[in-house]
């Protein structure tokens, strides 16, 4: 995977709209009860499932419905990728917060792995969307996060989720 070293212009900027967005990708609990983010989430299924439902609902042995909600996934990243840029990060040595960016839409979605996408997989990727002060998060069981600064700076996140067929689940 290719991605690009940031600018220290880009750096800032990101911090601006992402303030202590480490604390929050490190799930620091302090920090996310202090209210700085809040989150939505965006799902396959269009409630809460109870936890029958969801011994039903999350089996992966229909391999046509497993294509379908890895479809509405990809679909929901390719078009935020097409919508603005999107910010990667990794750990380097001596425990160091990396911010990169993705060079292309390919990039992108090998990051994310759609094709081995199922209910149990989860946390593996994350993007940072400094323009919706966002960051949006794999999570488990066909179901993913927006933590945000502002709501009305991601409804046109939420716009592309409904438009691909995911639902918005608060």
């Amino acid at each position: 995977m290719m991605n690009l070293n940031i600018s220290k212009n880009e750096l800032r900027k990101i911090n601006q709209k992402l303030p202590n967005v480490k604390k929050l990708i490190e799930r620091d609990d302090t920090f996310i009860e202090s209210g700085t983010y809040k989150k939505i989430f965006i799902s396959i299924f269009d409630h809460w499932l109870s936890f029958d439902e969801a011994d039903q609902m999350c089996v992966d042995e229909d391999l046509v419905e497993l294509k379908n909600r890895r479809e509405k996934f990809r679909n929901f990243i390719v078009e935020i990728n097409n919508k603005t840029e999107l910010y990667s990060w990794k750990y380097k040595r001596h425990y160091r917060f990396h911010i990169q960016k993705p060079v292309t839409l390919k990039d992108v979605l090998r990051k994310c792995d759609f094709d081995n996408l199922w209910s149990q997989s989860g946390q593996r990727y994350s993007f940072l969307i400094p323009e919706y002060s966002a960051v949006y998060a794999e999570e488990w069981d066909w179901t993913n996060i927006i933590w945000f600064t502002e709501r009305k700076k991601i409804e046109p996140l939420l716009d592309i989720a409904k438009k691909v067929g995911l639902h918005i689940l608060e």
